[in-house]
């Protein structure tokens, strides 16, 4: 009995050890499709780990042409920065303080006639 108790001990502390990962310097998963017409979207939320650090944005799947920036429900946000192509990891520049809810915000053109399916991973640093 000693023995199986040691045993759950041990994996409970590794688990636990393992997920301490610094907030915001993981990559998450993002699937976000953006609405047509200078429509928004954002990715899921994750909280900055270092004040002013650009996020960093991986496209695996790209229909067409995107802006995204950083944006944070708790003040601050960052320059549009044009996504034309799949790859990265692009660079978002942004003024949100460690602690903060981030997210990336797609934003369509104007002139964007049929919502766009945009697919990666990111992280907020």
């Amino acid at each position: 009995m000693k023995k199986k108790f040691a045993v759950l001990a041990l994996a409970a502390g590794l688990l636990a050890a393992g997920g301490v990962a610094q907030a915001g310097t993981k990559y998450d998963d993002y699937d976000v499709i953006v609405p047509r017409f200078n429509d928004n979207a954002f990715t899921p939320q994750q909280t900055k780990s270092t004040t002013g650090a650009s996020a960093d944005l991986k496209v695996s799947i790209l229909g067409k042409a995107l802006d995204a920036r950083v944006y944070s429900y708790s003040g601050g946000t960052g320059p549009w920065v044009r996504i034309e192509t799949v790859g990265g990891p692009f660079k978002l520049p942004n003024s949100i303080k460690a602690g903060k809810d981030a997210r990336v915000e797609f934003s369509s053109d104007l002139t964007q006639l049929v919502d766009v399916r945009v697919k990666g991973e990111w992280r907020s640093n």
